[in-house]
């Protein structure tokens, strides 16, 4: 970027080429973070800075300019204008910077307790950067100061907003970048920890940042060193956008070879119009001399040139100064301003002040430095109520201001018939009213019918708060006739200097209990409810902020947590606190279950009811309160009940074996807890309760107990036992049918499939021939068998036994009884069918003598026969004595024993006529005669 430095003073040779160039490699090093400026956390910008080696007439240039004038010694509110009237190269494509001898202003102005703060003489940057011939920057130093101006210059800000820590948004609040932490004020040196705010972590930062007091921009001073690396991106920015005219073309090389340097003196710093000036070249390296004013050729080609200014105006002095190719030159030039010989100069000793009559009455001395003046006049102007007008015609002016405003101020140099006038200093003078206003602060309870009140008094106005200024208390809004004034009006030990505050402590007597809300009202005589301000004879600036209110101070005790719910056995810690205040003591009542009955925190250990306790606490000032908290200690026990047998009995009854079991940790089960039982699920309507119900008898020591008992009259399928119920019928409702209190109840019921006892043979219907022996076995369910009896006995090889061998030659139904140990019984049936080899064998005589062989009269045959259709047997006669239809064969069951009528017949012939069906669907009938043998 290129810099032009235009060295303005009285003596403008006092600042070498060689300082010049120093100061463009301390900006050099300041924004690379190099040299002097390297140590620490820094960026490097990426920015470099050059002496201009252009001027804007396109000749080799030095990129300096010197100009004699009193205006070296600047007053920075007043003439920065006139300054850069001198000189000012186009501010579109340099950087001008003004080097003067000295500035006076007035900045970071604060009157705190009574005294003013002022900052004088501060360097100056504009960012003007539309072309504005004012853009720039005007210094009397170098190094850091104006590493920090030329970040002005490029678009940044202080690091700090006094009195602000907004942070919000870090792209708009603050200096509008996001990686300098926000700052509420200037920075006090590099040496110390300054940390102005705690707003850091709102912007990204993940802990609190101190301030960046050695970064250019936080006005630290001459110990700065750095920018961050958003302030480098925001300045590349400004470069890169609205000055990017600044640093296009390449004006940091002369156009042209040649070794030639420019420049003139004149012998005349301040012309009036008639005056001679001569200029005198001081160049080197070249043999062509140019003049031109106002870019008109003027004079020859000579290293000197004068020229009488007739009238007053502005004037452009150039020169060139070339060798044979007129295209390389070295230019310079001066603006030459011709006036009428006056120049009218002053400068105020303060900028900002308070004034007001009968309050405070303050002054600015205006001092004239105007050159060749003989007579002056001081104009003033302020508000609309103040016109403009000649206040003055003294040489300075020490003037008193009477009353708050805004004000203009301005002087009129006068020499016979010449005047100048100089630019109008503007400020102004603010308000010095008392503004008294009151805060309250720690409010407390104190001998529980009193309250100890402190409060802030804060006097925003300039002017002293005085003592026995008057605080009033009251119950109720004092700007409602319903308020009530507490106690007497207190006054203000001493007074309260301007933007000062001052803490205070005062005890209320309230006469009574529970008051939980006061206002203080500042500057209040106390003596009319409602209260309307003002009623003093202390005026103030403000009323509104007259007054203040507090509530919930009244001391309240407070047990955290403030309810519990707790298992049995286990332990909860309380904690007691009381506020507002200090704690003097507490008790805790009643004191079951607690660690300690004196103490703050004490330690409860639950048993197995609810359970409220209360601590009452005094504080340090002596005021009581209490607090309660109930604990819930929810149901731990969660009795279960498993069904583990049931077998039958004797007398239809059921043996049921179960186990009742407490699953919390510690429980046991209780003596007193009742078993019920039901047919079919007990939540259901459709379930049976059983008559039975089994109250257990226990020691209360048992986490588990096993019982067993005779149930009556169940019947196969599910059976249900419920422990903890109030043997209701069904449907069950848990827990309002409980007896004892549970965690759970969902696992208060089992179930069994109950299988009754029973008993079958096998082979339980088998086919084989005549003779064969069949060894019998059996299956059982529901239990064990202690006791056989197999019938008939006829063919069996045991009948006490579990495994006969049937030897029958005959079908046979054999019965199996078996009995458990609790006397239940149960019948099993099985057949053995008998064949014979043949298709039918009908015999042709029979015994029926009772002495068991062939006592029967029966069809057998093979197992081709399906069935006997009919079976008659006949007397000779023709008259029927037996007969039997759909019957089996080889069974003598079925067959004739030769009775009729349950009579024994003749032994003689009988005829039989049988039709039997076989298995291929064929029917046959066999006749013939048997004979009855006694």
């Amino acid at each position: 970027m290129p810099i032009v430095f235009h060295i303005i003073s009285r003596n403008p040779s006092s600042v070498t080429n060689q300082q010049i160039q120093d100061a463009v490699q301390g900006l050099n090093d300041a924004f690379a973070h190099t040299g002097n400026y390297s140590s620490g956390y820094g960026a490097n910008s990426g920015i470099r800075f050059c002496l201009a080696k252009v001027d804007p007439d396109g000749g080799i240039s030095t990129g300096i300019t010197r100009t004699e004038s009193v205006l070296g010694n600047l007053d920075g509110d007043i003439e920065i204008d006139r300054l850069k009237k001198i000189i000012s190269w186009s501010t579109k494509d340099y950087c001008n910077i003004w080097v003067v001898d000295s500035i006076k202003n007035e900045f970071f102005t604060t009157f705190s307790c009574g005294n003013w703060s002022r900052k004088y003489n501060k360097n100056v940057a504009s960012f003007l950067p539309d072309g504005d011939y004012r853009d720039g920057i005007v210094t009397n130093e170098f190094g850091s100061d104006l590493a920090m101006q030329m970040g002005f210059y490029l678009g940044l800000q202080y690091t700090f907003v006094i009195g602000s820590c907004a942070n919000t948004n870090c792209n708009t609040d603050g200096d509008g970048i996001c990686d300098t932490p926000p700052a509420s004020g200037p920075g006090n040196g590099c040496a110390g920890y300054q940390n102005s705010c705690s707003s850091d972590t709102l912007s990204g930062f993940t802990k609190d940042m101190p301030d960046l007091d050695s970064n250019f921009m936080s006005f630290s001073g001459s110990c700065t060193n750095s920018f961050t690396e958003g302030q480098a991106a925001k300045m590349r920015n400004t470069l890169s956008g609205i000055r990017s005219s600044v640093v296009s073309g390449n004006k940091c090389d002369p156009p042209c070879s040649e070794n030639i340097s420019v420049s003139f003196t004149r012998n005349n710093w301040f012309p009036a119009a008639g005056d001679i000036i001569q200029f005198n070249s001081t160049s080197s390296g070249g043999t062509n001399f140019q003049w031109s004013v106002n870019d008109q050729p003027v004079g020859t080609n000579s290293p000197d040139y004068s020229q009488n200014f007739m009238q007053a105006g502005n004037y452009k002095v150039s020169l060139k100064v070339y060798n044979s190719n007129q295209n390389c030159f070295a230019s310079y030039y001066d603006s030459v301003i011709v006036g009428c010989g006056v120049m009218a100069r002053f400068y105020p000793d303060k900028r900002i002040i308070a004034s007001k009559d009968q309050i405070i009455n303050d002054s600015i001395l205006f001092t004239n430095r105007s050159v060749n003046a003989t007579g002056y006049q001081w104009w003033i102007s302020g508000d609309s109520s103040l016109p403009a007008q000649m206040i003055s015609t003294a040489y300075n002016l020490n003037q008193v201001f009477s009353s708050p405003g805004k004000y203009s101020i301005w002087l009129v140099g006068v020499n016979s018939g010449c005047t100048d006038t100089t630019e109008k200093f503007n400020f102004t003078v603010f308000d010095p009213t008392v503004d008294a206003v009151i805060g309250l602060g720690d409010v407390e309870c104190f001998e529980q019918t009193k309250i100890k009140v402190g409060f802030q008094v804060c006097n925003h106005g300039y002017a002293p708060l005085p003592a026995g200024t008057p605080v009033s208390f009251y119950e109720g809004d004092p700007a409602t006739d319903t308020a009530k004034k507490l106690d007497t009006v207190y006054l203000l030990p001493s007074a309260i200097q301007g933007f000062c505050c001052a803490s205070f402590e005062r005890t209320l007597d309230v006469g009574r209990t529970g008051l939980n809300h006061i206002y203080a009202v500042i500057n209040d005589s106390g003596r009319s409810i409602p209260v309307k301000l003002p009623n003093t004879s202390l005026p103030e600036l403000n009323y509104t902020n007259n007054i203040a209110v507090a509530g919930n101070f009244q001391f309240k005790a407070k047990i955290s947590p403030p309810s519990a719910t707790v298992v049995y056995d286990d332990t909860l810690q309380l904690l007691a606190s009381g506020s507002p205040g200090d704690i003097f003591s507490y008790l805790w009542s009643d004191s079951q279950g607690l660690s300690c009955t004196d103490c703050a925190n004490p330690v409860f250990t639950a048993g197995k009811n609810n359970i409220s306790k209360k601590v009452i606490i005094t504080s340090s000032y002596h005021c009581i309160d209490s607090a309660f908290i109930v604990i819930k200690v929810p149901p731990v026990d969660d009795y279960t009940i498993h069904i583990d047998s049931m077998i039958c009995a004797n007398n239809n009854r059921v043996l049921c074996a179960f186990t009742v079991e407490n699953e919390f940790s510690l429980g046991t089960v209780p003596n007193g807890l009742t078993v019920s039982f039901y047919e079919g699920n007990p939540f259901t309507d459709t379930a049976q309760l059983l008559r039975q119900v089994i109250t257990l008898q226990t020691d209360n020591q048992k986490k588990q107990v096993t019982y067993s008992g005779f149930i009556d009259s169940v019947f196969p399928g599910n059976f249900f036992a419920v422990v903890n119920d109030s043997s209701l019928p069904a449907p069950l409702t848990l827990p309002s049918d409980s007896i004892f209190l549970e965690k759970d109840y969902s696992n208060n019921s089992g179930s069994f499939n109950y299988t009754p006892f029973s008993v079958f043979i096998y082979p339980s219907d088998t086919t084989v021939f005549r003779g064969l022996p069949v060894p019998l076995h059996f299956g059982i369910s529901g239990h064990q068998a202690i006791s056989y009896d197999w019938s008939p006995p006829e063919s069996l090889s045991c009948l006490n036994c579990p495994d006969p061998i049937a030897t029958a030659n005959y079908s046979q139904q054999y019965e199996l009884e078996v009995q458990n140990q609790y006397g239940c019984k149960e019948k099993g049936y099985g057949r053995i069918n008998r064949v014979t080899g043949g298709r039918v064998s009908i015999p042709n005589a029979f015994t029926p003598n009772g002495d068991g062989r062939n006592d029967i009269f029966y069809v057998m045959g093979s197992q081709d026969i399906k069935i006997i259709r009919n079976f008659s047997i006949f007397n000779r006669w023709g008259m029927a004595v037996f007969q039997e239809k759909n019957v089996p064969a080889n069974d003598p069951v079925f067959g004739w024993n030769g009775l009729q009528g349950g009579k024994p017949l003749t032994a003689e012939s009988y005829v039989y006529i049988i039709v039997i069906e076989f298995k291929d669907g064929t029917e046959q009938v066999y006749k013939g005669s048997v004979i009855l043998i006694l």
